[in-house]
């Protein structure tokens, strides 16, 4: 194994839980699309979505039995023909090889995006950070990377469908430990409303990372998940149940590997 080069970033340690607690202290009261209701000057705060997800890994290996995260992303400017959006994330990867739910993974993303408005399109630049962190387990070194690059995100609403489509395109600008040179990847969202309140939900997401083959000798890897369930919507949150089928990219920190697994779950999520 190599041993990294690039320092540790110390000031996002700080940020991380700054972030998180802002996520987890915001009124759900204040949760909106996102849509501007008109374009007369800056506002601030003006929406958010939330999420809180667990589901049950399909995996014969023992690091690998549950996945959980929880974040959300904040309109923090909205100046009408665009905004400024900042997302937080945690993931806990949960095994059984200290306990019966050993957490032994957690990871971080941080994004901002200022985007501008054509219609139903929006298209965003996007600053993108990850690190990645053992739990219980020794690693005195950082895996992380920052990227930046381009969103587009579509939005359509026909009668009883809703779909939602995006494509992103990323360079690294640093990178610890991992060798990603940059990302391409994309998704597709689908709702069909069979009552009021209870949709079908289906989604494929597709991700191929670019990599410099100066550090473990390949040339890039691809990953991406597939998806069905049921979605039922309440006053103030959205309940959805899924299966899916998912091929994650270097799925432990540690092994540049890529790992195919089955996943049975939910989600909570703020309804838009």
């Amino acid at each position: 194994m190599s041993t990294p080069v690039d320092k540790p970033f110390t000031p996002w340690m700080v940020l991380r839980v700054l972030c998180l607690a802002s996520l987890c202290f915001t009124s759900p009261l204040s949760a909106q699309n996102g849509d501007p209701s008109d374009d007369a000057g800056v506002r601030f705060f003006t929406g958010y979505r939330f999420h809180l997800n667990a589901a049950a890994l399909l995996d014969d290996d023992e690091r690998f039995n549950w996945d959980a995260d929880y974040g959300g992303d904040i309109d923090v400017v909205d100046f009408g023909v665009g905004r400024f959006i900042f997302l937080a994330n945690f993931e806990a990867i949960l095994g059984e090889q200290f306990r019966r739910f050993d957490v032994n993974q957690g990871n971080y993303i941080l994004d901002g995006t200022i985007t501008y408005r054509l219609g139903s399109t929006e298209i965003g630049g996007t600053f993108h950070h990850i690190s990645r962190h053992l739990s219980d387990r020794r690693k005195r070194f950082p895996i992380d990377w920052n990227m930046v690059g381009m969103q587009v995100w579509h939005r359509v609403d026909i009668d009883k469908v809703h779909l939602d489509l995006g494509a992103r395109a990323y360079g690294t600008t640093k990178r610890s430990f991992v060798d990603y040179t940059g990302e391409f990847g994309g998704y597709a969202r689908l709702r069909y409303r069979l009552k009021e309140r209870i949709a079908l939900i289906a989604a494929v997401d597709a991700v191929h990372m670019r990599t410099a083959t100066s550090v473990a000798g390949r040339s890039g890897i691809n990953g991406g998940s597939i998806e069905g369930g049921l979605r039922f919507d309440r006053d103030a949150v959205a309940f959805e149940v899924f299966v899916a089928v998912e091929r994650r990219v270097d799925a432990a920190p540690l092994d540049r590997l890529p790992r195919t697994w089955g996943m049975a779950g939910f989600r909570l999520l703020s309804r838009n």
